[in-house]
């Protein structure tokens, strides 16, 4: 006769909690492992020099003025003397536009380069805060882990 054993309700129990813990170990350590990778991005970012980083918007905005300075030329001295006024208000309109685009993008590019600064300064926080998580889901794994092999006797019925 074949007999079964009883269900093993802590074991079950066991197993689960160490799954968990087993996940906030992972966890932890790919945060870790992301704490890393964007200090590597902040020293590279500011590592570049700024004129580099500016370099696509200075030439972006240099080309798009004279392009915005010949159209106007040519279209001053092809319009009626009436059409000139508004010729030189969509001129100047155009051109507050790109130096507004411009100046944007710049205050981005050093609002990114101040950013990099700020977690570069907290570097040291970020991963000891992260080395805690990583240091308590390894206990507690390791603890789970030994109520699993605890609780692998069958209960007598």
């Amino acid at each position: 006769m074949h007999t079964t054993l009883p269900y093993n309700h802590a074991h079950d129990r066991a197993q689960l909690l160490a799954r968990r813990h087993e996940r906030d170990l992972h966890w932890a350590k790919e945060r870790r492992r992301q704490h890393e990778r964007e200090n590597a991005e902040a020293r590279a970012l500011l590592a570049t020099h700024p004129l580099r980083l500016a370099g696509a918007t200075l030439w972006t905005s240099a080309a798009a003025l004279a392009a915005i300075g010949a159209g106007w030329a040519v279209a001053l001295a092809v319009t009626a003397p009436g059409w000139q006024a508004a010729v030189d208000v969509a001129g100047a309109t155009l051109t507050l536009v790109v130096l507004l685009a411009s100046t944007i993008s710049l205050a981005r590019i050093r609002g990114r380069r101040a950013a990099a600064r700020a977690l570069l300064r907290s570097r040291d926080a970020r991963l000891s805060h992260t080395q805690y998580h990583i240091h308590e889901s390894v206990h507690s794994f390791i603890d789970a882990r030994v109520d699993v092999a605890n609780t692998r006797q069958p209960v007598s019925a």
